[in-house]
């Protein structure tokens, strides 16, 4: 397609999406004098509508800002959009006019929903809900790619911030042009991000089982924070960690965690290691959500096996994770260590697994920065670590792809919802029998052959229990570094000055569902 088919093709979307949209706000209209349970969807479909509309009038004004590869990815989530919009119009209304011919009076519109028989209601508020939950699903696929426009170096955009800034979803804007800001490297936080070094000490702390991360209460408050340790190895570079750090706790400043699947950052409290030697460790200090419950590890949760949550529940956790990687990725830095370990869960339903976040930032950098290419011989952390990079001495420098590998170890793990990792009472870690051979011999634990033996588990396995799309992208991820891998095989896709190209590559490879 060229690039003015493209951009007719996207016009063309664009004017469907809010030809459907208005079309479903004004049919919702004739129904907001109906019963209260009724009326509450129809306020919430009005909400949703509100907020799409408003960015799909920002992509059309800025979408030649886009590139080529930025363009298709929005026309793909613009039809999906579409086709959600037509099926909700096409059931409310029918629900609504029944088979009687509509009249373009909304007056009319009323007094024949009016006329509705009672068991009819129970079908509109079913089509309502419906139409909830798809909106807000279609929001979830598209709020990653409406943060990466917001990325995209462009003065077209800046104008657009500012030009709806006073008259148009003020909080919707306020938060981008921050995010942006921030992203872009022109506004700071005010003062330092650091926090006093005895700021913790008055603190109540709290373990999180089976992660390194832990709970923290201020005397005399109710707030929790969750401290991520962040240490400075005895042969680091101490200047470039602190950059580092700051950097990251910037940008996680202004993150919006069930977006981004990162918590937000309070600050860093910095401080010489317990040892008393010269070197320093870090600790970000993290928000926890108000209405969520308290922080558990995902490693906790797979280990107390079958719970009381559904597939969706997985899922939501699974997307949770890829948003959150991606994020990381997209602010310019690879995390090198993602286990279920370092990933907290929390809920607001006992029913559900909730929200995932991604911390353990303890081995983080710059995307670009350096390495020492040093490792650990723990196994437990070798099984999701890319066979190249396993072991004391790892073959090769890290990069972004590798994270996508310990992405797929992880949702192969959610997939499967079996540890791979079982703890004994000392501490020490076994296998799962699930790992086979792998389990029997740890002495002679091969790399390739973990890797291989998680591959065979995507193919064979896991369709059974996720499905086959969900199973494709676990081995997509698996095999990212494979010859012939067209999705994540060439590092030079995973380059450019803005990080936005770094996203769209994860929305379009490792979108799930």
């Amino acid at each position: 397609m060229s690039g003015a088919e493209l951009g007719l093709a996207i016009v063309a979307a664009l004017d469907l999406c809010f030809r459907h949209g208005n079309n479903l706000v004004q049919l919702c209209a004739s129904v907001k004098d109906a019963r209260s349970e009724i009326a509450e969807r129809v306020l919430c479909i009005q909400s949703h509508w509100k907020r799409t509309s408003f960015q799909l009038g920002f992509l059309q004004r800025v979408w030649q800002s886009l590139d080529e590869e930025h363009q298709i990815l929005q026309k793909q989530i613009l039809h999906v959009l579409t086709g959600k919009l037509t099926i909700a119009v096409s059931k409310i209304d029918s629900l609504i006019v029944g088979n009687k011919p509509r009249t373009p009076s909304a007056k009319d519109q009323r007094q024949q929903l009016t006329s509705v028989k009672r068991w009819k209601y129970a079908l509109v508020k079913e089509g309502l809900d419906r139409t909830i939950e798809d909106l807000e699903t279609w929001q979830k696929m598209f709020d990653p790619s409406w943060f990466l426009i917001l990325m995209t170096s462009s003065p077209q955009i800046d104008t657009e911030l500012r030009r709806h800034h006073e008259v148009s979803a003020p909080s919707l804007l306020n938060s981008a042009q921050t995010l942006r800001n921030t992203l872009q490297g022109i506004a700071h936080q005010e003062g330092s991000i650091f926090l006093p070094e005895d700021g913790l000490r008055s603190a109540r702390i709290f373990n999180i089982p089976f992660s390194s991360s832990k709970v923290a209460q201020r005397a005399g408050s109710s707030k929790l924070f969750v401290l991520d340790p962040v240490p400075c190895a005895a042969n680091g570079n101490l200047q470039r960690l602190t950059t580092d750090v700051r950097e990251l706790a910037r940008k996680l400043v202004h993150a919006d965690p069930i977006h981004f699947g990162l918590l937000k950052c309070h600050g860093v409290v910095r401080e010489p290691t317990p040892q008393g030697s010269q070197q320093m460790f870090f600790t970000f200090v993290f928000r926890t959500i108000e209405g969520l419950s308290v922080p558990q590890s995902l490693r906790a949760s797979l280990l107390a096996g079958e719970a009381n949550h559904s597939l969706s529940d997985r899922l939501e956790i699974a997307k949770d994770l890829a948003k959150s990687i991606s994020f990381v990725h997209t602010f310019g830095f690879v995390h090198k260590n993602v286990r279920p370990e370092n990933i907290l869960i929390s809920t607001d339903k006992p029913s559900s697994l909730g929200h995932s976040f991604l911390v353990g930032f303890e081995a983080f950098r710059t995307a670009e920065g350096n390495t020492l290419r040093s490792g650990d011989s723990a196994w437990e952390k070798n099984l999701y670590r890319h066979p190249r990079r396993q072991g004391t001495r790892p073959d090769d420098y890290y990069i972004m792809q590798h994270d996508i590998y310990s992405l797929g170890v992880s949702l192969l793990e959610v997939g499967m919802w079996e540890s791979f990792v079982f703890y004994r009472d000392d501490g020490t870690c076994v296998p799962s029998p699930m790992l086979g051979a792998l389990s029997e011999n740890l002495s002679k634990w091969e790399s390739v052959s973990a890797k291989n033996l998680l591959v065979s588990l995507a193919r064979a396995v896991l369709p059974k229990r996720m499905g086959t799309k969900y199973a494709r992208i676990v081995e997509t991820c698996l095999t990212c570094l494979d010859e012939g891998n067209e999705d994540f095989g060439d590092e030079r896709e995973f380059q450019d000055a803005d990080g936005v190209l770094v996203g769209v590559r994860y929305i379009e490879k490792a979108r799930i569902y």
